[in-house]
């Protein structure tokens, strides 16, 4: 048995308790072999065209800029493309809790990497949105009027059928390519959402909930997303 003890618990609790360490010591293991296998990736596409947004924050809504200058001086780019169409009356509760937390994170991640999220929605609209959660850090754009979001699977066959993805984007030599995308169709984002971490921690687990707790409903998402599941 281990050397950590906490105040009356049984000789049975340890040794469960150790054997699962094990196991949380063996996916921690597995985490940063699959994380390494990540960064040895062959060299992906050259982007397909140095699409135009538009910025979302506060101060420069609805100013052009280029893909290429969401790098400023990093040679990294995370892009987060939230759900959040022309036609949404509200984003996604889930995407919208993800971008909770990257808010908060992004001062962190911006040491190494440029970091943006991007909707479908118009520049004003992602902007009242992000004034209502009090997103104030993360770079926002609007992807309204670009293809950016269909080249790249974000999105399904019109402008309000957007999908949640992360892409990451290198630069090399002067030129911008592909480093990797998520492709799993469910939980594809769960290593970095605090929400059903957290909640993993917990003797009940995750609820058995479609989407996290949240304030607002999003009738879009309920009549064309979760009422078809």
């Amino acid at each position: 048995m281990s050397e950590i003890r906490y105040p009356n618990e049984s000789r049975e609790y340890r040794e469960a308790r150790d054997s699962l360490l094990k196991e949380e010591q063996e996916l921690v293991e597995k985490v940063r072999a699959v994380a390494e296998k990540r960064r040895n990736l062959p060299l992906g596409g050259q982007l397909k065209e140095d699409y135009l947004f538009q910025w979302a924050n506060d101060g420069k809504v609805g100013q052009s800029v280029k893909f290429s200058e969401l790098f400023e001086d990093k040679d990294t780019l995370l892009l987060y493309s939230f759900m959040f169409g022309p036609g949404w009356d509200k984003p996604c509760p889930s995407c919208t809790s993800l971008v909770d937390g990257f808010d908060r994170t992004w001062y962190q991640v911006t040491r190494h990497a440029s970091f943006v999220a991007i909707a479908k929605a118009p520049a004003e609209r992602i902007n009242a949105w992000a004034r209502q959660r009090g997103w104030s850090q993360i770079t926002l754009v609007s992807g309204a009027g670009s293809s950016y979001q269909a080249d790249y699977r974000c999105q399904g066959d019109t402008d309000d059928m957007q999908w949640p993805v992360m892409h990451v984007f290198r630069k090399r030599d002067g030129k911008i390519f592909h480093f990797w995308g998520t492709e799993m169709s469910m939980n594809h984002l769960d290593t970095v959402w605090p929400y059903w971490n957290l909640m993993d921690f917990t003797p009940a687990g995750r609820p058995d909930i479609p989407t996290p707790p949240q304030t607002f409903r999003s009738e879009f998402l309920e009549q064309n997303y979760l009422s078809k599941e």
